[in-house]
C-alpha cells in the first residue's frame, strides 16, 4: 500500500465558547473529558500533589533546571494520577505507566482509558478517552516570529488563509495547535511532512501514514482566556466532549 495515498480523513472545527463545570461523575463511557488547571490556582497544594509522585518520579523532576518547568511536571503528573484514579477507582499513588509507541506514557496494566497531557505557561490540560487522543495547548506569543514556519510547515491552502486572517497570529496557533494535537494522538511525533497535513475547518484527506491506521478523527479547537490556543484529536465515532475546570 502506497502509504502517502490520501485515504484518512480529517474534520476540524472550532468550539464556541464551552463550558467548563466543577463536578464530574468520572464515567468516562462513550464522550472524550477535557480537563484544565490553572498552574497559579494549585500553587498553594504543590506539596500535597508531589506526594502522588514515585521517587523515581521526583528524580524526574528535580533534573528540571528552571523551577517552572519543575512545577509544571508536579502538577501534570500529580493531577494526571488523580484523574486516573477518579476514572479507575484506585489510589493515585498505584498508578503506573510504561512507555508506549514513541515514548508516548500509557497505563501500565489496563487500556480501558487512555489519556494525553500537554501544558504551556500558566495552564495544563489532560485528555482522557477510551481510545487513543491527543492534546495540545499553546500560549500565543506575541513575540514569536511564527510567519517563518509557514512555509515549510503548512500547506498551501493553510498558509493562504493565515497571511489572510484578520489575526494572523492566532490563526496561525490554531492551525499548529491542530497538527501537534493530531500527531500526539497517533502516536506518530513530530513528522518531516506537516506540510502535507492539512487543518482547515471542514474536512480534509491526509496521508495515511499520518492517520495512524483510524479512517477517521476529529479535531476540536477553542481559544483559551483570548492567549491560549487548545486543540483535542480523537476518533470520528465520539459525539461529545465534556470539558471540567479545577478550582481549589
Amino acid at each position: 500500500m502506497n502509504s502517502q495515498l490520501y485515504i484518512s480523513k480529517i474534520h476540524c472545527s472550532t468550539v464556541l465558547l464551552p463550558t467548563w463545570n466543577q463536578q464530574s461523575n468520572y464515567l468516562i463511557d462513550e464522550h472524550v473529558d477535557l480537563w484544565r488547571v490553572s498552574v497559579k490556582e494549585v500553587m498553594n497544594n504543590l506539596e500535597q500533589i508531589q506526594q502522588h509522585l514515585t521517587a523515581q518520579e521526583i528524580k524526574t523532576m528535580n533534573r528540571y533546571q528552571r523551577e517552572s518547568d519543575r512545577v509544571r511536571y508536579i502538577i501534570g503528573k500529580g493531577y494526571l494520577k488523580i484523574f486516573l484514579s477518579k476514572y479507575l477507582n484506585k489510589a493515585p499513588i498505584d498508578i503506573e505507566f510504561v512507555e508506549g509507541i514513541n515514548k508516548k506514557p500509557i497505563l501500565k496494566d489496563t487500556r480501558t482509558i487512555h489519556f494525553n497531557i500537554s501544558h504551556s505557561n500558566d495552564w495544563v490540560i489532560f485528555g482522557f478517552s477510551r481510545d487513543e487522543l491527543g492534546v495540545d495547548i499553546e500560549y500565543v506569543d506575541s513575540g514569536f516570529d511564527f510567519l517563518s514556519l509557514i512555509n515549510n510547515c503548512f500547506t498551501k491552502p493553510e498558509a493562504h488563509y493565515i497571511e489572510n486572517a484578520y489575526s494572523p497570529r492566532h490563526e496561525f496557533y490554531k492551525l499548529w495547535t491542530r497538527k501537534e494535537s493530531l500527531l500526539k494522538a497517533t502516536s506518530i511525533g513530530m513528522v518531516d511532512n506537516l506540510h502535507a497535513i492539512n487543518c482547515l475547518d471542514g474536512t480534509q484527506y491526509i496521508p495515511y501514514e499520518v492517520g495512524g491506521g483510524f479512517s477517521d478523527w476529529k479535531i476540536k479547537s477553542l481559544l483559551m482566556d483570548e492567549l491560549y490556543f487548545v486543540s483535542l484529536s480523537f476518533p470520528v465515532k465520539y459525539r461529545k466532549i465534556r470539558f471540567f475546570d479545577v478550582k481549589d
